[in-house]
Formats: C-alpha cells, sequence, structure tokens
C-alpha cells in the first residue's frame, strides 16, 4: 500500500511538472506574440492626431482588436506594425461602446494573427503579459497575475489584473503563458486611487463580438487613403488624376500621405481605390495602393457573363507634391485575369 502511496504522489508530481514546463517564458511569449500586435494612430478630420491605442490582429486577412474609445469619432486611423509596416484602416466590421470593444479592418494578407482563449478556463493567480504602446512607447512588455474576475450586474465581465499599463496600452492584448489572448486591456484606476488596478475585457467577448462581423463601414467624414497610376493637378486637397479623370481626396499628416477615389459611379459606389505612403530618406513617399473592384468575364462553358469583386494591391510611389500638382508612379496592368483577381501582366 505505501509503495502505490509512493507511485501516485510521484505520478501526480510528474504531471505538475509536465505542465508546467509545457508553458512559455515571458521571453518567449513576447517572441511568439509581438509581431500581431499594433499601434493605433487616430486623426481627426484636418489630420491631426487625436488618439493613440494598441490592438492586435485577430486574423491573416487584417481583422484587428482594440477599445471603442480609441477609435471614437475618429476621421481616419492607421495599424502600426512592430516590422515598422503600416495600413490605413479601412473601418469599423463590429463594435461594442458598453464592453469597450471594436474590431477594425485593414487591407492585408498574409499577416500575423493571434489567438482567443477561452477565459472560462482562467483564473486568479495566473500569470499574464501585457504588451502595448504605453505613452506611444510601441513594444512595451509588463506582466503580472489575475488579481480577480469581476462581474457586474449589467452582465459585463472583467479580467482585473496586476500588469502595469498606461494610456497608449487600450486596446493591447493580455496574453497567457501559452501566448493567448485571454483579454483586451480596457481601463485603469488613476494611480492616486488605486495601485495595480488594471482591467481588460475578457476575450470570450472578443468572440461574440467578431460573430457579429460585417463589412467594413467608414468612419465619418473618413478621408482614408487610395490611388492608381499619376499625374494630376490639385484645386481644394482634390486631385484629379490625367490618367484616368478620377478625383481622390488627399490628406497629408506628418510624413504620412493618404488619398481615396471620391467621384465614383453609383453603381460602384461599394468599390474603393485608396493609398496610404510614407515619406523616405529619398524624399518620396512609398506606399501601397489598395483596390476594391467588380470585374466581369464570361464563363467558358456556360457562355454567361460573370461578375467577381476582386481586391488588388501594388506598389505605389508620390514623387512630387505641391498646392497644385502631384506627380508620381504607380504599378498598372493591361490585362487582368477576373477569375483570379489577379492582373497578367502588371508593369510599372
Amino acid at each position: 500500500m505505501k509503495k502505490l502511496m509512493v507511485l501516485v504522489c510521484t505520478l501526480l508530481v510528474s504531471s505538475a511538472l509536465s505542465q508546467t514546463s509545457s508553458q512559455l517564458s515571458v521571453a518567449d511569449v513576447v517572441k511568439r506574440t509581438s509581431d500581431a500586435v499594433v499601434q493605433i494612430v487616430v486623426s481627426d478630420e484636418t489630420g491631426h492626431e487625436t488618439a493613440l491605442g494598441s490592438g492586435f490582429l485577430i486574423f491573416a486577412d487584417g481583422k484587428i482588436v482594440t477599445n471603442h474609445h480609441v477609435i471614437k469619432n475618429a476621421s481616419s486611423a492607421i495599424a502600426k506594425l512592430a516590422n515598422g509596416s503600416f495600413f490605413t484602416v479601412a473601418g469599423v466590421v463590429a463594435s461594442d461602446p458598453e464592453r469597450d470593444l471594436a474590431v477594425l479592418k485593414v487591407s492585408g494578407k498574409n499577416l500575423p494573427f493571434l489567438s482567443l482563449a477561452d477565459t472560462q478556463a482562467l483564473k486568479v493567480g495566473d500569470h499574464v503579459i501585457a504588451i502595448g504602446s504605453p505613452l506611444g512607447l510601441e513594444g512595451t512588455v509588463s506582466d503580472g497575475i489575475v488579481s480577480a474576475l469581476r462581474e457586474e450586474s449589467a452582465g459585463k465581465s472583467w479580467i482585473q489584473t496586476t500588469a502595469p499599463v498606461s494610456h497608449g496600452n487600450s486596446g493591447g492584448p493580455l496574453l497567457d503563458l501559452d501566448g493567448n489572448v485571454v483579454g483586451v486591456i480596457t481601463w485603469g484606476v488613476n494611480l492616486q486611487l488605486g495601485q495595480n488596478l488594471n482591467f481588460a475585457a475578457p476575450s470570450n467577448e472578443v468572440k461574440l463580438l467578431l460573430s457579429n462581423a460585417r463589412e467594413p463601414v467608414p468612419f465619418v467624414s473618413s478621408k482614408t487613403s487610395g490611388l492608381d497610376k499619376v499625374s494630376g493637378n490639385v484645386a481644394s486637397n482634390t486631385w484629379t488624376s490625367m490618367m484616368t479623370g478620377r478625383d481622390y481626396k488627399v490628406k497629408q499628416d506628418g510624413d504620412y500621405i493618404y488619398t481615396e477615389w471620391v467621384n465614383k459611379p453609383t453603381q460602384l459606389s461599394s468599390a474603393f481605390v485608396r493609398s496610404a505612403l510614407k515619406k523616405e530618406a529619398d524624399g518620396h513617399w512609398h506606399g501601397k495602393a489598395n483596390a476594391f473592384f467588380p470585374c466581369q468575364y464570361k464563363d467558358n462553358w456556360t457562355g454567361q457573363s460573370t461578375v467577381k469583386w476582386c481586391r488588388n494591391e501594388a506598389d505605389f510611389e508620390i514623387d512630387l507634391l505641391s498646392d497644385h500638382r502631384i506627380e508620381g508612379v504607380g504599378q498598372n496592368w493591361s490585362k487582368f485575369d477576373c477569375r483570379k483577381c489577379e492582373p497578367k501582366d502588371a508593369q510599372p
């Protein structure tokens, strides 16, 4: 009997050690997840920065989770990745002001993303890690424990944590030691009232919000980006392309330029052509032009015409920007494969 008890105790200890060793270190979690954490910069109609927050990619197609208060009243926003790349936010695909959550969409593919944990399994005392941009300091890491799991009478739930956060952390992920998101950093108590009292919305709330995702709804009075191949005149912040006759709204925000096609025909109300560019060391603005448009082709079997909505991304550059003229160069194509939604002979 004594030998049997020793054997059982040994198995239990071995099992506990195995479970502990399966978890990652803080450094390993950061290395695995930080590429999917973004900084969100929000601007008003004049292009001035009005808010700064954090977020994280939740799907490879460019869906980003953040706080509702980060993007509230935004006219435009960009999401900056840890590798230095940036994307214009196309709009909001889901939001829940009461739980202070929002899901944004940027044009991208094969992007790094994080997975959501089941917060039903979360326990008080679990080790957690916060990553974000407190006071604009990108990629800042802090850690602590789950100090409480709070339930409000209105049905809202909060994760209370000792992981230190500051303004700018809002919308960033709270991670477990498996590298999964257990919560979204939402708010903290003023240090004069209490220390290490910070709160996150549980990831299970994010799952419910994602189930209601829709097509991106642009920000109110948004002036976000878009272009094609270029040379044209500028008047009242509107650029008319000499190549296509299209009118584009142009907004400059420091070293960034955003444009968007605005004189679309009624039948193309869902289409867009946008771009986001950044000024580089050569004095030119470099970035990507993103388009979403209907493309018609004839089916070889039935002979019937089919319309497919396609997305396309191409390199774009602005060489000259003045009060009267914009000049630049971008990729263009003479033939486009509507079935595959890709150009046949892309060329500069």
